[in-house]
């Protein structure tokens, strides 16, 4: 596990390099301090960040041993979640960002288990209204609308 988790770093270091140096690319803004490339640069940043410690944690001899392998049902569990998140991104152009992101963060939620159908529903509610206002108002990035756009 130790070379896996080197190399796996490593991968990740150069693939964090390589996002970070693309969105510089981008073009900033002349009203706002940041611009487009502000969101992928910090995303870069923090995925150059694990990817080091994921590195030093090998080093150290501290990598986690293999315990198991993909068995079918987490096979199956995996494309039904990869399958939720296509139709999601299906969704959000029909129905907008903030209703499709609910309903897809309620549905994974439940497909994963979550105890409790009001906190599935007050934290899809809470997430998605949370990041559909950082997207508006912070980053100033317009986002879907669908069908609703009177509301958003």
């Amino acid at each position: 596990m130790k070379k896996v988790d080197i190399w796996g770093g490593v991968g990740l270091l150069l693939l964090s390099i390589a996002v970070f140096w693309k969105a510089a690319e981008y073009s900033h803004s002349a009203i706002y301090i940041y611009g487009p490339n502000f969101f992928p640069q910090v995303l870069a940043l923090l995925l150059g960040i694990c990817a080091i410690f994921l590195i030093i944690r090998a080093i150290q001899g501290k990598a986690l041993p293999q315990q198991e392998v993909i068995d079918k049902q987490g096979f199956i569990s995996m494309v039904l979640s990869i399958g939720i998140c296509l139709a999601y991104l299906f969704l959000m152009q029909i129905i907008g960002f903030a209703f499709s992101t609910m309903v897809f963060l309620f549905i994974l939620m439940t497909f994963l288990k979550q105890k409790g159908i009001l906190k599935r529903s007050f934290s899809a509610l809470f997430a998605s209204l949370l990041v559909w206002a950082i997207f508006r108002y912070f980053l100033v990035i317009p986002i879907p609308t669908g069908i609703f756009q009177f509301t958003f």
